[in-house]
């Protein structure tokens, strides 16, 4: 079913929910998917909304359209043969988290112009599933891998030696591999990131410009592009002589609406003396948005809230987001280049592709006179 309350968009959630169906075997191949109106009503959508999700399945290579007949389930074997196995895999941690969505985009994108196809594993941030994943596409004859390394809130020590294991699985089947988003510092391989640092360095400049000097950080995976993050906001608070203090650096328990959520943000806005929140995702400062509104405090009047990623709903949250905004799409679509790049030229030396942000002003940030700024620092 679909979340309509999700910022992941109506079409993309039926598409990965027939895809669920194709790929566990309720509709086998040649048989016909229930028609456009019978999938609106079960979805509660426009016939038009399921129209651009069969489309996208049918660009992938899942369905087949005749035209006066129906949507018909794609013998994918028979095409994979036809098409000389030109599959890449690809791998995300959970495909409902925000920057997956663009990310994806890119990439099906890019390999459709070249003529692959995609197959799209939602590990949900498990080991073990992400160890299924790599077994199965490696007996499918991928030619290629695009891994979003798992993490783990709760394990965080041993990330890294397991994301190496997921990588040296493909690699040691000759299996060439690109990272996305962040790197695992014990393997080497092709990555493209953003650039963090910057991003981290700009908002906490900008949060100081408007005269906030008490600024807590919230996160939540210990992973390269967030601990380059935090390391910009530590170089501008430096570069503006404002003393660093840990105790506003707070890593998260769980997301949502959750209890140990509530309580964080009671010990900061009551016991940390801050001025501004900066959320290092957009989907933390939602739900900040949600705790602050519990507590009935005004943003920005109250606290200023700032993101990253600038996803789609954070112009639309009832005091639009001020954030930084990734190249996503573009992301994807550089990953699946250097894939490619990859698998013609085995033997070239590494490459680290950066893409710049750019920071996006809305209406989240409160502007402090310099007596505010003062008291809320003593």
């Amino acid at each position: 079913m679909v979340d309509k309350n999700n910022p992941i968009p109506l079409y993309y959630q039926i598409k990965n929910d027939i895809f669920k169906d194709i790929e566990s075997g309720k509709y086998p191949a040649g048989e016909r998917l229930p028609a456009e109106r019978v999938l609106a009503e079960k979805y509660g959508v426009t016939r038009m909304t399921v129209r651009q999700a069969i489309k996208a399945l049918e660009e992938q290579g899942y369905l087949k359209v005749r035209h006066g007949s129906g949507a018909f389930i794609s013998d994918r074997k028979h095409s994979e043969k036809q098409n000389g196995n030109k599959i890449i895999g690809v791998l995300v941690p959970d495909i409902q988290r925000g920057i997956m969505i663009d990310l994806i985009r890119g990439i099906e994108d890019k390999a459709i112009d070249a003529g692959y196809n995609t197959i799209i594993c939602n590990t949900d941030n498990l080991w073990d599933k992400a160890n299924v994943y790599v077994n199965q596409l490696l007996g499918n004859g991928i030619k290629g891998a695009i891994y979003i390394p798992v993490q783990d809130i709760e394990n965080g020590n041993t990330k890294e030696e397991r994301n190496r294991e997921i990588v040296e699985k493909f690699t040691n089947n000759d299996i060439p591999v690109v990272l996305v988003d962040h790197d695992c510092t014990k393997v080497s391989t092709d990555l493209v990131i953003s650039d963090n640092f910057s991003g981290g360095y700009e908002m906490t400049k900008h949060l100081i410009e408007m005269g906030h000097r008490r600024i807590t950080v919230v996160y939540d995976f210990e992973e390269t592009s967030i601990l380059d993050r935090i390391s910009g906001y530590k170089k501008a608070l430096r570069d503006n002589n404002i003393e660093f203090d840990p105790n506003l650096i707070q890593k998260i328990k769980e997301y949502g609406f959750t209890e140990s959520f509530s309580e964080l943000i009671k010990l900061i806005i009551n016991e940390l003396n801050v001025t501004a929140i900066f959320a290092l995702n957009d989907l933390l400062a939602a739900d900040v948005y949600y705790h602050t509104a519990k507590r009935e405090l005004s943003i920005p009047k109250d606290i200023s809230v700032v993101g990253y990623d600038d996803l789609p709903f954070a112009d639309k949250l009832r005091t639009p987001l001020t954030t930084i905004h990734q190249p996503l799409y573009q992301m994807g679509r550089e990953s699946f280049g250097l894939l490619m790049e990859r698998s013609q030229s085995p033997d070239q030396q590494f490459k680290k592709v950066i893409l710049q942000n750019r920071l996006v002003k809305r209406k989240s940030v409160k502007k402090l006179t310099s007596s505010a700024s003062k008291e809320s620092s003593s």
